[in-house]
């Protein structure tokens, strides 16, 4: 008895379908080296000295900021901070926080060359 050519084709075609590889590579998914640490993390991670502070203000909110004392290079050499540095007060937009600051590495490179350049201390607030 002879096998239908239609049932062949399909037979052939699933037998193929299964035992190829598919054209397209499954893309993995890119995770942050940054997700879930604090900005006192991310300013580390990438080199600055970093100091938190809390202050209180006088309806009893407590604000949290952070100061870069150093320079990069300072940082990374463990020398003193230059002495008499004027200070330079970041304060991100409503409904956002100090991340906004350090969430992108070329901006926060950006921002801390220039006030460096300046000769200027960064202070980030977060509310």
């Amino acid at each position: 008895m002879a096998i239908p050519r239609s049932s062949l084709l399909l037979v052939l075609s699933l037998i193929l379908l299964t035992t190829t590889k598919p054209a397209y590579a499954v893309a993995e998914a890119y995770v942050d080296p940054d997700d879930g640490k604090t900005v006192m993390q991310i300013v580390e991670a990438r080199g600055y000295d970093v100091e938190e502070h809390k202050v209180t203000t006088s309806d009893s909110y407590i604000l949290t900021m952070y100061r870069l004392p150093k320079t990069y290079t300072e940082s990374q050499l463990n020398a003193s901070a230059a002495p008499n540095k004027p200070a330079v007060y970041l304060i991100h937009g409503l409904l956002d926080s100090s991340f906004t600051y350090v969430c992108n590495y070329r901006i926060t490179h950006i921002i801390e060359h220039t006030l460096g350049t300046l000769g200027a201390r960064l202070i980030v607030r977060n509310i």
